[in-house]
């Protein structure tokens, strides 16, 4: 035997355990046929003979296929084609005609009317054994491709919520406890973005196999302790999965399983040569504490994800609780906001000093974002543009305040008549947007702003994020002749072989550092580094957050070139810090 005639055993058994229904209106057919097919290994028959029932029994039955004669009293095989394909309910399932007619036209009909295949009475029994597999096997491959991710092999979301429905009434009749928990993949979009979709193909299906290698080992575990452990997995949506699992033998199981899906999936996959972290968030929902049905319960435990990565914390996974509801229906409230805050003019673009530190003068601007919504009121930053990110709004956020702010510098720069420096941040979604060149250039073109005027501030995570491609994408900006700072520099985890790749002017220390100098004898080793290592580099050094004159004279010490903080003024509107300019330039703003 060829091996591709081998037929696999556990698909053998999806075939020959599947449902036949016969219809015919003579019932030493029906007997005949079964009879042909018990022949073959088929074992699970429904059979009628009364024509006008049988749409009742497939709604009642639901039956695989249906082997369906043409020509019956009271109700034809031609009206039983119709009423299923009218059906929803019936709609999907596969029929073969079954008659003496061999009238080309009667065949077509049925066709044209949803029928599969056709048969001449009297049927050959080799024949019929044949067609039906075929039959099958269609639809087993139909059901894969509708109920399971052909990238990862693993369910889709109906398929799961029926498995998962299936052991929630387990559970339920057992009175025992089971969860769901919901996965979010959170640099998918990125790498698709920077590598390509190959790569971000490949990142899930290595990404599923170690989620499959998480579950296994813990249900290992759970065994020991609970019967019939049982645990569901499915890939939900384009960068996220979701689990159902029980039963449980505490809540703290679910939090085992998110830990070590955490730390199993944190280590770096190497793809094509790139070397690739995942970082997840995970939201928890207990059965039936949190949801009475499945499909609220795989909302709330989506719920509790947004949660986990709105919040942040080091855990990465949150338990849902009732009040992430309210906080979940603000957050909506503050996306249908965003999408028209720049049409209802409710963005403010503000100005934030940064000052030389030797002469006290300031030489430039931080530009930043500001929301006032006409139905939320003042919407911190920091609650907005995580949701900004989310979404993608922030790319064309992004770009307006990019405009607005280059146009205000070059008009302060021609009124002041002095090389004015801009500074704005820029979001991982803005610097892997395919037109992010492009749209710089526009806009330092549109605004008259000379282009080694802007600095664009990246953070250190996100530079960090896929570094090697986010080299390639930083020299084609500074091929602009823009600068490039990396912002809050020593939170994260920067490899100093690779800050010196990137192709930075400016380093930014974070607040975070400059708060430990609260007295002329604290002195902090790290930030001396840190100055020491960007000068090394050729960088400039930027002090965050200074609120008093010792962290100023200590920055100065340091030999630390510019500064920024509320000792010399918090962000303003450019009205405001017009008249911040007026009093370092007064000849110029007179002129």
């Amino acid at each position: 035997m060829h091996d591709g005639e081998v037929e696999d055993t556990e698909y053998e058994s999806l075939i020959t355990s599947a449902t036949i229904m016969l219809v015919d209106d003579e019932p030493i057919n029906t007997d005949v046929l079964q009879t042909y097919l018990e022949g073959e290994g088929y074992t699970n028959f429904i059979a009628t003979c009364e024509s006008t029932k049988a749409l009742d029994i497939m709604r009642q039955q639901k039956p695989d296929v249906v082997l369906l004669d043409l020509m019956m009293p009271d109700i034809s095989g031609f009206d039983i084609l119709i009423a299923m394909r009218r059906d929803k309910r019936l709609q999907h399932i596969p029929v073969v005609i079954l008659t003496s007619s061999d009238d080309a036209e009667t065949k077509l009909k049925a066709l044209k009317l949803g029928a599969m295949d056709f048969l001449a009475k009297p049927v050959d029994a080799s024949e019929l054994a044949l067609r039906l597999r075929n039959t099958l096997a269609a639809k087993a491959y139909q059901h894969q491709l509708v109920n399971y991710d052909q990238l990862t092999g693993l369910p889709k979301l109906d398929a799961f919520l029926d498995t998962a429905a299936a052991t929630a009434a387990t559970l339920k009749e057992n009175n025992t406890n089971g969860a769901a928990l919901h996965i979010y993949v959170e640099n998918l979009k990125n790498i698709n973005s920077s590598l390509g979709r190959d790569i971000g193909n490949k990142l899930l299906q290595e990404f599923s196999r170690k989620l499959e290698q998480c579950i296994r080992s813990t249900d290992a575990i759970r065994s020991a302790f609970v019967a019939d452990a049982r645990t569901s997995i499915a890939r939900t949506g384009g960068d996220k999965f979701s689990i159902f699992l029980g039963p449980l033998d505490s809540p703290q199981t679910a939090a085992v399983l998110a830990r070590r899906i955490i730390i199993d999936t944190s280590d770096p996959l190497i793809l094509e040569g790139h070397q690739i972290f995942t970082n997840v968030k995970i939201g928890i929902a207990i059965y039936p504490d949190d949801a009475a049905d499945t499909v609220e319960l795989i909302h709330n435990a989506e719920t509790a994800m947004t949660y986990a990565r709105q919040h942040g914390g080091g855990e990465g996974y949150a338990f849902y609780s009732g009040e992430m509801n309210a906080e979940s229906r603000q957050i909506l409230a503050m996306e249908t906001g965003l999408r028209s805050a720049i049409q209802r003019d409710e963005l403010k673009v503000t100005y934030q000093p940064k000052v030389d530190l030797q002469s006290g003068k300031i030489i430039g601007a931080e530009a930043l974002i500001r929301w006032i919504s006409g139905d939320l009121g003042f919407v911190g930053p920091d609650k907005f543009i995580p949701i900004a990110e989310r979404t993608g709004l922030i790319v064309p956020i992004g770009e307006w305040i990019l405009e607005q702010a280059c146009t205000q510098a070059a008009e302060w720069r021609s009124a002041f008549a002095f090389d004015f420096r801009l500074a704005v941040n820029v979001s991982i979604k803005q610097l892997h947007d395919s037109d992010m060149v492009s749209t710089v250039q526009r806009i330092l073109d549109r605004s008259q702003l000379p282009a080694q005027s802007l600095t664009l501030e990246l953070t250190e995570g996100m530079v960090m994020e896929n570094a090697e491609s986010n080299i390639e994408l930083l020299h084609q900006l500074k091929s602009l002749g823009i600068k490039l700072s990396i912002d809050d520099f020593g939170t994260g985890y920067s490899s100093l072989s690779y800050l010196q790749r990137f192709p930075l002017d400016e380093l930014k220390i974070d607040r975070s550092f400059i708060e430990e100098v609260k007295s002329e004898e604290i002195r902090t080793p790290i930030v001396r580094a840190m100055v020491s290592l960007a000068h090394d580099l050729g960088m400039t050094v930027v002090a965050e957050g200074i609120e008093t004159d010792i962290q100023l004279n200590h920055m100065k010490t340091l030999q630390c070139e510019l500064f920024q903080g509320y000792l010399c003024s918090k962000p303003v509107i450019a009205k405001a810090f017009s008249e911040l300019l007026m009093k370092d330039y007064p000849r110029q703003s007179a002129a």
